[in-house]
């Protein structure tokens, strides 16, 4: 339990001001575990924080900039630690992709209180420039790692990387909601494997529009495909 004054209100400790913007931060995150959208509150948050309302406008230029900020810090962690994990030393690329998708469904990544957080930070993109920036930069990160490890499989010549991570991601974001929302509709083994499995079929070439193509196969494909 956090220090209090003895009439029950915040008392004031001397901190950095990194340190007490992380308290923020993780605070902030706290609140919406546990509260959802009600949980985008001054006052709840300086009360899980153990400080003043005040603090936070003294440390951000107000709430909309500290949810920016809890968003961007829960985003940019998780995705370091999968990323760190997949690129860890030897690996080959198929192992890489392997750690990836099974550090994007770990019992933290797919609790239902943790998807209650990212609800409160999508509906308030696109309302919210700040919020709108942040999710370009991550989702941008978070593509650009799976661009990096589709381009180091071993026959990646010929592959459209960008199309081809867009595909995959759109699959793990799939698997990632329904397993949040109902985790009795199949395991996170079952996702991982789903994974693998949409890899070795990019990689065997069974996902035809994800290569690049010559004028010459482009129209054979055309022929094969039209009704």
């Amino acid at each position: 339990m956090k220090p209090s004054s003895a009439v029950g209100g915040p008392k004031f400790r001397r901190e950095a001001p990194e340190l007490r913007r992380d308290e923020l931060i993780a605070a902030t995150l706290a609140c919406l575990k546990k509260h959802g959208h009600d949980g985008v509150s001054v006052r709840r948050i300086s009360a899980e924080a153990g400080v003043s309302m005040g603090l936070i406008t003294h440390h951000f230029s107000g709430i909309d900039a500290l949810l920016a900020e809890a968003y961007e810090a829960l985003a940019m962690r998780l995705l370091t630690q999968n990323s760190e994990h997949a690129f860890a030393a030897g690996a080959d690329p198929y192992e890489r992709l392997h750690r990836y998708f099974t550090g994007s469904f770990t019992p933290e990544a797919i609790d239902p209180a943790v998807f209650r957080i990212w609800l409160v930070f999508w509906s308030l993109v696109p309302h919210s420039k700040t919020m709108r920036a942040v999710r370009e930069r991550t989702y941008g990160r978070a593509r650009a790692t799976l661009e990096r490890l589709l381009a180091g499989l071993p026959n990646a010549q010929g592959l459209r990387v960008e199309a081809a991570a867009i595909g995959l991601s759109a699959l793990m974001d799939g698997l990632w909601v329904e397993l949040s929302l109902n985790p009795r509709s199949f395991d996170a083994a079952t996702a991982v494997a789903l994974c693998d499995d949409w890899v070795q079929a990019l990689a065997s070439g069974s996902l035809r529009g994800l290569r690049v193509q010559s004028p010459v196969t482009a129209r054979r494909h055309a022929r094969i495909v039209a009704p």
